[in-house]
């Protein structure tokens, strides 16, 4: 039996996320944060919701993965592949941030 690869790659991908959101919720919230969106919620302070300012970063990520597709990046240590790890990343924090505030 053949190994499926997408679901190799797409484990190994989500593992990598995982490792990155943990890392910048620390550096963001704070290591021992009692609320994970910390960072986040200073959008409200300008009128904008939560999950706005998540979609709008999002939006902000995949403008520069189409931009990407087509030119090499001028800021080296952000390749393609780390711009499409933190677009995977905000779509789980939107995710997390829907279900833990359901109103």
């Amino acid at each position: 039996m053949q190994e499926n690869i997408l679901l190799k790659d797409m484990e190994a991908t989500f593992a990598e996320c995982l490792a990155i959101a943990k890392r910048k919720n620390n550096d963001y919230a704070g290591e021992k944060t009692a609320d994970p969106f910390k960072n986040f919620r200073g959008s409200e302070f300008v009128g904008v919701s939560v999950e706005r300012a998540i979609l709008v970063r999002n939006m902000d990520k995949m403008s520069r993965i189409g931009n990407l597709l087509s030119q090499e990046n001028a800021v080296k240590d952000e390749s393609i592949t780390d711009t499409i790890r933190d677009s995977i990343n905000y779509m789980a924090i939107l995710l997390s941030y829907i279900k833990n505030n359901k109103k």
